[in-house]
């Protein structure tokens, strides 16, 4: 008998609203930095994603927590 393997990824409402307080500061403070010195409103948006999702990566903020259930 083949086992099928579900995964669940859950994520609390609290850890939803760090993500978007943190996207929103981390985000606009590049953005206005990169803004400021470059001067180029283009150049400062694709700098405030990159920014953000780069500072995801390194994990100041935790998103996934993972359960498994095997059938």
């Amino acid at each position: 008998m083949n086992k099928k393997l579900i995964v669940f990824y859950t994520i609390k409402g609290s850890t939803i609203k760090k993500i978007i307080i943190f996207d929103i500061f981390v985000g606009t403070g590049i953005y206005y930095l990169l803004k400021i010195v470059i001067s180029s409103t283009i150049i400062a948006t694709i700098g405030s994603l990159i920014g953000t999702e780069g500072a995801k990566k390194l994990n100041f903020v935790d998103v996934r927590k993972e359960a498994v259930i095997t059938l």
